[in-house]
């Protein structure tokens, strides 16, 4: 479907019936990378709209000479939220930068939220302030590196510490075809660009089930720096996931899967409640 903010295209897909569940996938990448590793999750809780969307100049949105940095980019997020949640509460998860506008709009929409997903999440977009761990090559298949173009090893090398064909398999649909698409003036725009506020400063913590999944050798974002923000989330389980980098839902799914279930278990009981 498609939807014009601002006078921008902006690309989404609705899944399922009920309470909405707004994913926001990364810088440079699009839908894709949340809608595999969120759907098969979601399919055995009934009860939930997934709204997977591209961020404008990502995926299949269209872009606007307007959007100049962060600050931008949140302010047409939350009226697409406005939009397609029809001004019900609703729950969010976030990818890497998709992590740094989650946070955004629990800044701007705090009692709106249920519920609260950081999937390695950005802590600081200017790469320079970031603390990030050394990078560790757990396994290699040999022969399926030799069998990559350029171009496709290129995305994976120092990013994938498990580079092994079930791993690209997932790689190659839910993010490699993604890293043609971004407009990049807009990208370059907005590279480096935090918000004009501090994200983080909050007026109180937030109460309602909430995780933060990191990946011990992630050299995108590093895990270090989300501790600094750990306080501001009271009902939060912190977990950082060894064997795993930037991409731990594919490199570690099982464990990303039991710890999305111990947290939707813990969103129906809210929900069940406030509707009780």
């Amino acid at each position: 479907m498609i939807i014009k903010i601002k006078d921008i295209q902006i690309y989404y897909e609705e899944i399922g019936d009920g309470i909405p569940v707004v994913n926001i996938h990364g810088y440079e990448i699009d839908h894709r990378a949340m809608k595999g590793c969120l759907e098969p999750v979601f399919e055995s809780y009934p009860g939930y709209t997934r709204i997977y969307f591209d961020l404008p100049g990502m995926g299949h949105s269209g872009t606007s000479a307007a959007i100049e940095n962060s600050d931008d980019m949140l302010d047409i997020v939350l009226e697409f939220i406005e939009h397609v949640t029809g001004g019900q509460d609703f729950i969010i998860t976030g990818l890497s930068y998709g992590g740094l506008l989650a946070r955004g709009i629990l800044y701007k929409m705090f009692s709106n939220i249920l519920g609260l997903v950081l999937l390695c999440p950005v802590i600081y977009f200017d790469r320079s302030r970031r603390e990030l761990p050394e990078f560790r090559l757990f396994e290699k298949d040999d022969l399926l590196i030799s069998q990559l173009s350029k171009d496709e090893y290129m995305s994976i090398d120092q990013f994938l510490v498990l580079q092994t064909r079930p791993i690209w398999e997932r790689y190659k649909k839910e993010i490699f075809p993604a890293l043609s698409l971004p407009n990049q003036d807009l990208i370059e725009k907005i590279r480096n660009s935090d918000f004009s506020f501090d994200v983080d400063d909050l007026e109180q913590p937030f109460d309602r089930p909430a995780l933060i999944l990191l990946g011990r050798y992630d050299v995108s974002v590093g895990y270090k720096d989300a501790w600094k923000i750990y306080d501001n989330f009271s009902n939060a389980s912190f977990v950082v996931i060894n064997k795993a980098g930037h991409s731990l839902q594919m490199e570690q799914p099982w464990l990303f899967d039991a710890h999305m279930k111990t947290w939707l278990e813990q969103i129906n009981i809210l929900c069940n409640g406030l509707h009780s």
